[in-house]
């Protein structure tokens, strides 16, 4: 018997669909990754009680119980709630308080570029790196958006031209 479905994640007001998504089935510790559309399949499955849990996302992972009998459970769906740290409202409240960040995704040893500095100075803003362990990236896409129309709206769009190229979300 097999167990599938969908899932989606809600990020601030919106329900998306995350780029991929990792979740393990218990007691079997099997785990599988979600392909684009947010679908997933345990397959080999016998009777009995299960718990399946979306291990990115949150820090706790949520668990979903339910039983397994007779046959296959297919068109689940599932949605779990971000526990992002940044966010829409972050992004605002740091505009509203003048410390607005371009987030960045780096790794272990973090990126720095010599004229950095004068880009931050000029538009008013500082470049915050998560190192290797960060939020979703749909949690920091969402907050650098709402820094990238205010710096549209102050600035024009030729600040684009002048910042990093790994910040996440900009095009």
């Amino acid at each position: 018997m097999t167990i599938s479905g969908n899932l989606k994640v809600i990020f601030g007001l919106s329900l998306q669909v995350p780029n991929e998504a990792t979740i393990e089935l218990l007691p079997n510790l099997k785990i599988v990754t979600t392909d684009s559309l947010g679908h997933f399949q345990f397959g080999g499955l016998s009777s009995g009680t299960y718990k399946l849990r979306v291990l990115d996302y949150n820090f706790k992972p949520e668990e979903f119980s339910f039983e397994l009998k007779s046959e296959s459970i297919t068109e689940l769906k599932i949605i779990v709630n971000a526990d992002c740290e940044v966010n829409k409202k972050v992004a605002e409240s740091d505009i509203k308080n003048g410390k607005p960040r371009l987030l960045l995704c780096g790794g272990i040893a973090p990126v720095f570029y010599s004229d950095q500095s004068k880009t931050e100075k000029k538009y008013k803003f500082e470049y915050f790196d998560f190192g290797c362990v960060s939020p979703p990236t749909e949690c920091i896409i969402k907050y650098n958006e709402v820094i990238f129309d205010y710096f549209d709206k102050k600035y024009g769009r030729q600040w684009r031209g002048q910042v990093r190229k790994d910040i996440v979300g900009l095009k």
